[in-house]
């Protein structure tokens, strides 16, 4: 004992030296006063060369500070230490351009493409990379937006080409589901055939060709805007347990609305739903659950999978709450709302009037919220959105959620994240801990969470570390992810047509395992939602989590 507490003694000067000089760093580097930074890091990392973010660290601020050749050997060794590698790279082809040494910056920018970094507009305009901007081997790394937009066929293949490079540059694992050689199949045809297309069979080529990664942050969405903008139908569908309805509708159609969907033109809605799939970016059979309804809003969709007629409507054949066939006819506009909210806007008619009133519909908008349920003595917590509120982080909220229930008679708590599609998954660690912590909450029959079609990405992470680190029961639908997946948003824009899309570019282990092949987090207890149960303001879901209470 005596021996531990004389290593501690002799350590103790070591530590309280190094500590104020690790801060004294950091403030210089955040106030970019990159002179002292520099100085301070070079100190650190004399001391301790095991760091990877200190070299990291030294090296930028070495760049910024007009030390090219310290800044290059900081990140060559951030980078073998495995710390931002793709940003070195990135600082070390600056450095070099900064150097006038343009081939050697091209050479570390074209690695740093190669492994990832995905900032080109950043890299397009940054000063540091002035001197290389008429060099065509730039042009081609960061291809440039500006595309001659008169020539109609060049264009669209300028797109094709510009695409498929960003996805294999930027996809984690771009051939996880479909293969090499398919996909160079479906990029040769699309590119043999763009002279005799039109820009819709060229779009939906694009948009299918994408979905073949089938992973859901790799997308190429359809275009909303401009001239070839989608038209959409004011009606929200929704496929509930007995079938796909007609949720919701502008005022003009409410009479359509509680009707169930048999036929989209001459086409059933069994075959329509399955044409539709490959169009969808997903990651499991919920995934298209949820995105599938929204797709069915454009009336481009129907006319690719050949369900609808070239205009601007869309026949569709209906059954009623009583019964009866109807078809009808649904004209489409420019798209009017939101097409990732999660319910319809409010003036629409809605076949249960009485959101409200019910507690997953109250206020899907408030990224998270919690309501003390006295006479049954359960708190209800609603998470929609990871990601802080300007007035309260989810850190803030996470205390201020635990200790209501430490101080007040609380049996159980249930967390609700079905209408959770992701945010910031980082974020997620605060609330995490705040549950472990909580014995009086942790506990089997104690914790419940509702999951859905929805929760996805950020939210699907949430699902995986509740599943991992707590007691919850888990209620209602399979996850909309798999709790190993490929996601993050990076966005890119194609510069001929304009079309926007993601590329995935981190695997996600929400899993206990690497080799985790589960398709979702499957629900404890099933609580699917029926058509009449929506319009009856009922939620299985909660009414599951009762009767077990109950029990």
């Amino acid at each position: 004992m005596k021996q531990i507490i004389f290593f501690l003694l002799l350590c103790l000067p070591l530590w309280t030296s190094a500590q104020p000089l690790i801060e004294k760093a950091r403030e210089h580097y955040i106030a970019k006063d990159w002179k002292k930074a520099r100085l301070a890091y070079e100190e650190i990392t004399a001391a301790n060369p095991y760091h990877g973010a200190f070299w990291y660290r030294l090296g930028y601020a070495s760049l910024r500070d007009g030390q090219y050749q310290q800044a290059i050997r900081s990140s060559r060794k951030a980078i073998e230490l495995g710390v931002a590698a793709t940003s070195a790279m990135y600082n070390i082809g600056s450095s070099y351009a900064l150097q006038k040494k343009p081939e050697r910056a091209m050479e570390w920018l074209e690695k740093a493409v190669e492994g990832g970094y995905r900032n080109l507009d950043r890299m397009r305009q940054d000063k540091d990379l002035k001197s290389l901007r008429k060099m065509a081997r730039f042009q081609q790394l960061t291809s440039p937006q500006k595309v001659d937009k008169t020539d109609r066929i060049k264009g669209w293949r300028w797109d094709l080409d510009y695409l498929t490079r960003q996805m294999r540059v930027q996809h984690l694992n771009l051939h996880h589901t479909v293969s090499v050689a398919d996909w160079n199949r479906k990029k040769q045809i699309i590119y043999d055939s763009i002279p005799f297309w039109s820009d819709l069979e060229i779009t939906g080529a694009l948009i299918q060709l994408v979905a073949t990664v089938q992973d859901g942050h790799t997308v190429l969405y359809p275009p909303f805007h401009g001239q070839h903008a989608f038209q959409a139908l004011p009606l929200d569908f929704y496929e509930f347990k007995d079938g796909l309805f007609i949720r919701a509708a502008e005022e003009k159609y409410g009479h359509l609305v509680g009707t169930k969907v048999l036929r989209v033109g001459n086409c059933p809605i069994d075959q329509v739903l399955e044409d539709a799939r490959t169009f969808l970016n997903r990651d499991n059979e919920m995934t298209l659950k949820w995105l599938s309804p929204l797709a069915l809003m454009l009336i481009e969709l129907h006319q690719l999978i050949g369900c609808g007629k070239s205009g601007k409507a869309v026949q569709l054949t209906l059954l009623t709450t009583t019964g009866d066939t109807l078809t009808t006819t649904v004209d489409a506009g420019p798209l009017r709302r939101d097409p990732m909210s999660r319910f319809a806007p409010s003036h629409w008619k809605d076949s249960f009037q009485s959101k409200g009133q019910l507690l997953w519909t109250k206020n899907p908008d408030d990224y998270y919220w919690y309501e003390y349920l006295e006479d049954r003595q359960v708190v209800y917590c609603q998470f929609n959105q990871i990601r802080d509120k300007e007035e309260q982080s989810i850190a803030a909220f996470s205390q201020e959620l635990f200790q209501f229930i430490d101080a007040h008679p609380v049996d159980a708590l249930i967390l609700d994240i079905r209408l959770n599609n992701g945010g910031n998954n980082f974020l997620n660690k605060a609330f995490i801990h705040e549950l472990i912590r909580s014995r009086k909450i942790n506990q089997r029959g104690k914790l419940f969470t509702i999951i859905g079609r929805r929760t996805f990405s950020a939210a699907m992470n949430l699902a995986s570390d509740l599943e991992n680190h707590t007691s919850t029961v888990f209620v209602g639908e399979p996850t909309g992810s798999r709790p190993n997946f490929y996601g993050e948003d990076n966005p890119f824009t194609l510069p001929y047509s304009g079309l926007t899309g993601s590329i995935s570019s981190r695997y996600w282990q929400g899993g206990a395992t690497s080799d985790d092949v589960r398709n979702w987090i499957a629900p404890h207890l099933v609580a699917e939602l029926t058509a009449e149960q929506y319009r009856k303001g009922k939620d299985p879901a909660l009414e599951a989590i009762f009767r077990y209470l109950g029990r």
